[in-house]
Parts: C-alpha cells; sequence; structure tokens
C-alpha cells in the first residue's frame, strides 16, 4: 500500500469513526481535521467535499465490507464453505473495529446509515439494490449446491437464498441493542442450523 493509500485509508477510517458518533451535520471538515489530524486539503484531494467522503464510507466500509460480494470464488462453490467463509470475514471485520475502539459495530452502522437516510438521495433504493445483489449471489450459490448434490433438490433456491440474507440482516440489526454488538458465533450456529435442514 502506498503513502497515498495509507492516508486515504486513515481518513475513511478516522472519518468513519465520527459519522458512528455524530450526526452527520455535526462532523464538519473543522472537526474532522482537528479529530483526525490530517489538512482539510488532503481530505479534498482524496474525496472532493464531505459529501463525497461519506459516501465513500457508506461504499467501502458499509456496503462493500460486510458483503457476501468478499467471498472468493472458488468457496462459492459449496454452500457451507461460503458461509463459512462470510462467518470469518464477519469475525475480522468486527475485530478490526474493536482494534478501533468501536465497540458495538451494529450501532455504528445503524448511525451512519441513518444519516445516509437523511442525507444521501436514493439512499433506500441504493440499500435495497444492495440487498438484491446480496441475496443473488447466495441464490447462485444455493443452485450450484443443488445441482452438485450438496443440498436437497427439492428446496425453493430463491426462498432460502432470502432466509439466509434475512438472517444475517435480522441478527446485525439485533446487535444494535447490546453492549458489545451481534454475536456472530451465534449467527454461525443459526446458519448451520439452516443448513443441516437442507443438505444431503
Amino acid at each position: 500500500m502506498t503513502k497515498g493509500e495509507q492516508s486515504r485509508q486513515r481518513i475513511l477510517l478516522e472519518a468513519f469513526k465520527l459519522f458512528a458518533t455524530r450526526p452527520y451535520e455535526l462532523v464538519s471538515f473543522k472537526v474532522m481535521e482537528t479529530e483526525i489530524g490530517i489538512s482539510r486539503g488532503s481530505m479534498i484531494y482524496y474525496f472532493k467535499n464531505k459529501e463525497g467522503l461519506f459516501k465513500e464510507i457508506l461504499k467501502t466500509l458499509i456496503f462493500d465490507s460486510s458483503s457476501v460480494k468478499a467471498v472468493p470464488e472458488p468457496y462459492r462453490l459449496s454452500l457451507y464453505s461460503f458461509y463459512s467463509y462470510f462467518i470469518e470475514i464477519l469475525k475480522k471485520e468486527k475485530l478490526t473495529m474493536t482494534e478501533m475502539g468501536i465497540e458495538n459495530f451494529n450501532e455504528a452502522l445503524m448511525r451512519i446509515e441513518n444519516s445516509a437516510l437523511t442525507y444521501i438521495d436514493n439512499f433506500k433504493e441504493i440499500a435495497y439494490t444492495w440487498f438484491e445483489e446480496e441475496t443473488k449471489i447466495w441464490y447462485s450459490v444455493l443452485e450450484r449446491s443443488i445441482k452438485s448434490g450438496e443440498i436437497k433438490n427439492n428446496i425453493n433456491p430463491k426462498v432460502y437464498a432470502e432466509i439466509f440474507e434475512v438472517c444475517y440482516l435480522g441478527k446485525s440489526f439485533t446487535g444494535f441493542f447490546t453492549q458489545s454488538g451481534y454475536d456472530i458465533n451465534q449467527l454461525e450456529i443459526y446458519f448451520k442450523n439452516l443448513y443441516n435442514t437442507i443438505k444431503n
């Protein structure tokens, strides 16, 4: 990673922490300069303006991070390997956020998404498109697993794709109300139980 890439990543992570604890309108460039310790010029260079920075946080640290898109293609050939790899992604993300001082990642996401609903045009449509894309990936993995004989061929892959994704989203949502966010080990147990009901 180049020095420029390191600076850009640092701005993203530090700004994420600010937007996760304060309303959008209270996170000014002046506040970011003081809290992050990086000049306004650098932030403008990488992101143009506050909205650009906020949108990049949404894309990189929310939609692209906690996403099944991050599961490599070889792990999409089996439902078991797919959900197991996804669980490891979530564990690493939670650990990274804890090391950054964010104890409850789900609360941080909820606060940022609440700001996005107010300040980003068409955020609902963007979020729903993300949900559909995530569900399509689950669907393709389920179809492959049916063809390989890993899981039963009499299940509806579209229904189960939504069940797996909604299971993850529901657990994420309930994590907002806890001290340290969702229990990923429990989510893994839910996935395993779902898997066991449909495996051959």
